[in-house]
């Protein structure tokens, strides 16, 4: 395999992590509404869990070690965090 390959999950984690920190820049600038970061964030943390597992199962992470079981556990952490904001975002959106 290829370093490229290998290195294909670290790719995805920066970039998700890139898209977090723009949209937490814009809305501290006050270019977005609180309702629309919360559903931006909801989302770059659901990619966000899956560029860590991507990192985790045959990637730069080697399988069975405890930072593989660290990095399992985070992106189960992050999945469900992100998706608990796009379900807030959901029902806050129909409130209005």
């Amino acid at each position: 395999m290829s370093v490229l390959a290998d290195l294909g999950g670290v790719f995805l984690l920066v970039a998700y992590l890139l898209l977090l920190a723009g949209t937490a820049v814009q809305y501290r600038r006050g270019t977005l509404s609180a309702p629309r970061a919360v559903l931006l964030v909801g989302m770059c943390f659901t990619w966000l869990s899956y560029a860590l597992l991507q990192v985790t199962q045959s990637g730069t992470v080697p399988t069975g070690t405890p930072l593989n079981y660290a990095l399992d556990a985070l992106a189960v952490v992050v999945l469900i965090v992100g998706v608990g904001a796009m379900v807030w975002w959901w029902r806050a959106r129909d409130a209005a």
